[in-house]
C-alpha cells in the first residue's frame, strides 16, 4: 500500500502549497463556525493512501481479484491533490437529504448522488448492505465464526486477543489492512478489527456483492459526527469540489509529485 507520507519501489513525495485561506471565514452561520474552530482542532483529515494492485500481483497476490470484483479497483488506486482545509469545511456542512450527501462551500452547493460515485469512483450503488451486522447477508452468521475461520491458527483463538488484524491469513490480513487505513479509516486502535471490518472481509473474501456506496457513504456521515475524529477520502472530495466549481486557486494543497 502506498501512502502520502510513504511508499515501497516506486517513489512519490507530496509537497504542501500554503496560500493565505481562512476558512472559518466561508462559514456564516455563527454557531456552525464556531463549532468548525472547536472540533478542526480534534478531527483530523486522513491522508491520502492508495493502493497500486500491479506491484502486488507481480508479487503473487491474490486479493487483488477480489477487489475487482467489489468493483473497488479505480476507489483503491485514486490518487490526486487534496484541498485539507476544504475538506473540513465539507465536513462540517455535510447534510443528508433523501439519502444523498450535500455540502456547501464558498457559496458553491455541493452534491455526492450516485452519479457522483460512479462517475469519480467508479461506484454503483448496488448490491447488499454487508458492513450492517443484521443485514440479509450476515443474519446467519457471527463475527466470532469469520474471524476464526480466517486465522492462520485458528487452535490458538484467544478471547483476550480476538479480532487481532496480525493473526489472519496474509491474504486476509492485507484486505484488514485496506479496511483499516484506506476504505474505513476510523479505528482508535488500528491492529483491532471491528465487527464491521470482520463483515465486510468476509464479503469481500466469499465475493458477496456489496453496495460500497453505502458503506461509504455512511462512513462519511458518521465522520461528521462529533464523536468521530478523522475525516477520510480527501482526494475523492477534493476532486468532488473542482468539478462541481469550488474556486481553489488560493487555498492549501498538497501535491503528489513522481
Amino acid at each position: 500500500m502506498a501512502s502520502s507520507s510513504s511508499s515501497s519501489r516506486r517513489k512519490e513525495k507530496v509537497s504542501r502549497v500554503t496560500k493565505n485561506a481562512n476558512p472559518s471565514g466561508w462559514i456564516s452561520d455563527e454557531e456552525i463556525r464556531g463549532n468548525f474552530l472547536y472540533w478542526r482542532h480534534i478531527k483530523i483529515v486522513v491522508p491520502h493512501k492508495y493502493l497500486d494492485l500491479q506491484l502486488f500481483k507481480k508479487e503473487g497476490f491474490l486479493y487483488q481479484e477480489w477487489i475487482a470484483y467489489q468493483g473497488l479497483t479505480s476507489f483503491v488506486q485514486m490518487k490526486g491533490d487534496y484541498y485539507p482545509n476544504l475538506v473540513e469545511v465539507f465536513y462540517t456542512n455535510l447534510r443528508v437529504l433523501n439519502g444523498v450527501i450535500h455540502s456547501r462551500i464558498k457559496g458553491v452547493k455541493i452534491t455526492i448522488d450516485d452519479n457522483v460515485w460512479s462517475n469519480i469512483a467508479g461506484l454503483k450503488a448496488e448490491g447488499l448492505d454487508s458492513h450492517i451486522r443484521d443485514s440479509d447477508s450476515n443474519k446467519w452468521l457471527t463475527k466470532r465464526a469469520i474471524y476464526i475461520n480466517f486465522l492462520r491458527y485458528p487452535g490458538r483463538y484467544k478471547v483476550d486477543k480476538q479480532y487481532l488484524d496480525d493473526g489472519l491469513n496474509n491474504e486476509e490480513k492485507i484486505i484488514s489492512y485496506v479496511l483499516t487505513w484506506l476504505l474505513l479509516p476510523r479505528r482508535f486502535v488500528e491492529d483491532i478489527m471491528s465487527t464491521e471490518d470482520v463483515f465486510l472481509l468476509n464479503a469481500i473474501k466469499t465475493r458477496i456483492p456489496t453496495n460500497w456506496v453505502a458503506v461509504l457513504k455512511d462512513h462519511m456521515i458518521d465522520a461528521r459526527d462529533k464523536c468521530a475524529h478523522k475525516l477520510p477520502y480527501v482526494v475523492f472530495i477534493s476532486k468532488v469540489l473542482v468539478l462541481q466549481g469550488v474556486h481553489v486557486f488560493e487555498e492549501d494543497k498538497l501535491l503528489f509529485n513522481k
